[in-house]
């Protein structure tokens, strides 16, 4: 038998209902990863009398009449299963007369008529949608703050591309700010942070009083939660634009200084709570991101120990209502680092969101292997110290590393003291998990040192100094010296936390640890170039860290000449995603990967966190690296 054509509209009984044709591209952002954002179109179509939704569908590309055709088609002859029985109704309402006009013919064919009207109906059902997918209301644009203007808006946005061409996040972090009064006499004087420094969140955060600035930066190691209740200019793609501005800058064509640089002016009040600024606040924000590339171009003089000297200037800057004098102090205050909330570690014994869970299983840790190891070694009859009551305190904190509940963590290194006070270990944990401050980590530290170097004595260290490590009794001591010096490090005193990680290599030469990192780092930030390429040479090491950083510093002494092109080579051929993160193609993610490989992509977000600063600030290095990778 022949086969029964498909049914067509022309087929379907026709009804006296009127439906309604709605095209438009949705005030929403589909993100994907690793592809920019772009926003949707639907064609809906509503039975008018019935208000129910025959037919619908989304495309990322503005329909043709074709499509929309096509989904007018399958609204009758199959229509959606809210939609009602298939049927052709006799006139089909459109809000595009251009689009009316071309589907005429098409309508014709079928014994239905057009006609061109306003469709709210529709409208408030695409309203209804996209609140839906976005989660909630539209934040209001800038033309709705009293007094903008979209000749305002425009040179504001010049602003923030003068601002992020500048990369003042270069050569300052957001603990190195300005104090900036605007205008210079009778203004406010707010404190200006720049953020970027890390790779992960652009922009500038301003606050209104020192205090409020000190407060949360002790507090807090979040880039966003640092702007609560404070001003910000906020950088990325064109999604971080409420509608309206992006509306505004496609009709007026502000200007934008790439594709991850448009800029959006917030009051952060709360983590969810964003508020338009006002008139007064928008043109400080305008003359401080036409100041702030200045002042660190042609202003900031280095101070030789990884800072700026002091600054205080008066400059003067073009705005949308004139010149204006901008006061610029550096720095904007004083920071107690001491006060500052302690860091985890470079490797926590639990993740975050596990730790409070007693019947989780603890993360695989290195010193849970040690108690292992030890146990394991006192079968063999070796008991370790010589020492019967710091065994036990060490037996205790072979138990502690074990633990997953944190009140008993705590208890057992407690316990562990009370048994012998020269049990490194357990200051180490302490200064991990009790100390709520740099400083009072930076005691616990340095109390287990000490502990350590009682424990093992001084004839201990004269005959075993290059062997360190390898023998399980050195470890608590090397612990809490690491964790001492990475303490000093983020306190700013360079020079004390040079020499122990010096010492720790001495102690360690095949570098268990993992200091030589450390080191090279610091040695790069406190600008001691020679030490730091001495440093390279004296370790054979094939890590991302070492060989991009060795071909950064061949760079540095002789330019895209041959060393520097061999060591790269070198980098690119053990790691080829490095580059990405530190040309910019990528941004370095946030929270970083927990673990990482041998030439990975998770290596090269970590190298990039730890030294994109010192290729960004290399003349002409990352220019280099993006025409050789």
């Amino acid at each position: 038998m022949p086969r029964k054509r498909p049914p067509k509209p022309s087929d379907r009984p026709q009804t006296h209902e009127t439906w309604g044709v709605f095209v438009t591209q949705l005030r929403i952002w589909i993100t994907p990863e690793d592809e920019p954002p772009s926003r949707p179109f639907i064609v809906l179509v509503l039975d008018l009398d019935h208000d129910v939704l025959p037919g619908q569908d989304m495309f990322p590309h503005a329909p043709t009449v074709e499509d929309v055709e096509a989904v007018l088609a399958e609204a009758m002859n199959k229509p959606s299963p809210t939609g009602g029985k298939p049927r052709r109704p006799a006139k089909v309402a459109f809000a595009d007369a251009a689009l009316a006009e071309a589907l005429a013919p098409a309508l014709a064919r079928v014994n239905v008529a057009g006609e061109v009207r306003r469709l709210p109906e529709l409208e408030n059902v695409v309203r209804l949608l996209e609140e839906h997918m976005r989660g909630g209301p539209e934040h209001p644009g800038l033309l709705s703050v009293a007094g903008v203007t979209p000749e305002f808006v425009g040179a504001l946005f010049a602003a923030a591309a003068e601002f992020y061409r500048g990369e003042p996040w270069v050569p300052l972090n957001n603990g190195q700010t300005f104090a900036l009064q605007i205008p210079a006499e009778g203004g406010p004087k707010w404190i200006a942070s720049v953020m970027g420094n890390g790779g992960v969140e652009y922009g500038l955060a301003v606050y209104k009083s020192w205090s409020a600035f000190e407060k949360l930066y002790l507090g807090v190691d979040n880039a966003r939660e640092l702007l609560g209740g404070n001003l910000a200019v906020l950088y990325g793609g064109p999604n971080m634009l409420p509608f309206d501005d992006f509306d505004g800058l496609q009709r007026c064509g502000w200007e934008v200084a790439g594709a991850q640089a448009y800029p959006a002016p917030v009051v952060v009040e709360a983590a969810e709570n964003m508020r338009r600024p006002d008139l007064q606040e928008l043109r400080w924000l305008e003359a401080a991101l036409r100041a702030l590339p200045r002042l660190t171009r042609d202003y900031l003089k280095r101070d030789g120990a990884g800072d700026y000297q002091p600054l205080d200037l008066i400059l003067n800057v073009s705005t949308h209502g004139g010149e204006v004098p901008v006061r610029a102090l550096y720095p904007g205050g004083k920071l107690p680092l001491e006060n500052r909330a302690a860091q985890l570690n470079d490797w926590p014994l639990f993740d975050e969101d596990e730790a409070d869970d007693e019947d989780d299983a603890p993360l695989i840790d290195r010193r849970m292997m040690e108690g292992m190891m030890a146990r394991l070694g006192a079968d063999l009859g070796d008991e370790g110290s010589a020492d019967p009551q710091l065994r036990k305190a060490q037996t205790l904190m072979y138990k502690a590393w074990e633990e997953t509940n944190p009140a008993k963590r705590l208890a057992l290194a407690h316990k562990a003291l009370a048994t012998s006070s020269d049990c490194a270990d357990a200051y180490v944990l302490l200064a991990e998990e009790e100390a709520d401050t740099l400083a009072r980590a930076a005691e616990y530290y340095r109390r287990g040192m000490e502990a350590g170097e009682r424990a093992l004595g001084a004839e201990y260290f004269k005959e075993n100094t290059g062997h360190f490590w390898g023998r399980l009794a050195t470890r608590p001591y090397m612990r809490a010296r690491y964790g001492l010096a990475n303490s000093l490090w983020d306190l700013k005193r360079y020079d004390e936390a040079i020499r122990h990680y010096r010492a720790l290599l001495e102690l360690n030469p095949g570098d268990n640890q993992g200091v030589r990192y450390s080191l090279l780092n610091l040695l790069l930030e406190a600008e001691r170039e020679a030490e730091a390429m001495a440093l390279l040479k004296q370790h054979d090491d094939g890590m991302a860290e070492w060989l991009y950083t060795w071909a950064l510093m061949e760079f540095r002494q002789g330019g895209p000449g041959k060393a520097a092109e061999r060591r790269l080579k070198a980098a690119l051929k053990h790691n080829k995603h490095a580059p990405a993160y530190l040309t910019g193609r990528k941004r370095i993610p946030n929270p970083l990967p927990p673990y990482y490989g041998f030439g990975d992509d998770a290596e090269a977000a970590h190298y990039a966190h730890r030294y994109l600063n010192h290729w960004r600030r290399t003349p002409g290095a990352v220019e280099w690296l993006k025409r050789k990778a």
